[in-house]
């Protein structure tokens, strides 16, 4: 190995070793007060949404999540067709269940110049109930992919609707406060 090779080594790990705590550090910071934010939002802290799943049980759901957000004030959801609608809310069918692996939950998004413009989030019904997950449950996780929807991160916290593996934690404060500082936040910049 030559010497610079060897040098452009020890920069990469110094570099991801710094960039890893700082963040661990950030994030623990954050948890106490506020959920973390991506640099991708809409224009502004409302968006236009349709349920387009066939399953009663899951539009529910999905509605249900929908008004626990609503009620916080920090963000609305409006209903619009399937056409017109910024966000669609579906379930996966038994072969996307299978792509899904482990995941209860995904939302894709598209964004232009960090503003989102698409999203995509679905439930996983096939592993929500082979996880024995309860109605409440459901919610949550539906709670949850709205709030990346909005352009929340992940929350280092359990005590975070948007803790990765939270079920059992619906929206709190911290949250709230996430989607608030993240619409008070210019588009690019994250927490």
């Amino acid at each position: 190995m030559t010497r610079s090779a060897w040098y452009r080594k020890i920069v990469m790990v110094v570099v991801t070793i710094g960039l890893f705590v700082s963040q661990i550090g950030g994030a623990v910071a954050l948890s106490a007060s506020t959920t973390p934010f991506g640099p991708e939002r809409f224009v502004t802290n409302h968006a236009t949404y349709a349920i387009t799943t066939k399953s009663a049980y899951y539009q529910r759901i999905w509605r249900s999540a929908i008004r626990a957000w609503n009620k916080t004030g920090a963000f609305t959801f409006k209903l619009a067709s399937a056409k017109a609608a910024q966000i669609k809310l579906t379930t996966a069918t038994p072969s996307e269940s299978q792509q899904l692996g482990r995941d209860v939950g995904l939302t894709e998004f598209w964004a232009r110049h960090n503003y989102l413009f698409k999203i995509n989030s679905e439930l996983n019904p096939e592993l929500l109930h082979n996880y024995g997950y309860s109605r409440s449950d459901d919610t949550h996780v539906a709670e949850h992919e709205l709030g990346h929807a909005m352009g929340l991160a992940h929350n280092p916290s359990k005590h975070s609707v948007m803790y990765y593996e939270n079920r059992s934690v619906g929206i709190q404060q911290v949250d709230i406060n996430g989607v608030k500082e993240r619409y008070q936040t210019p588009a690019g910049q994250a927490s």
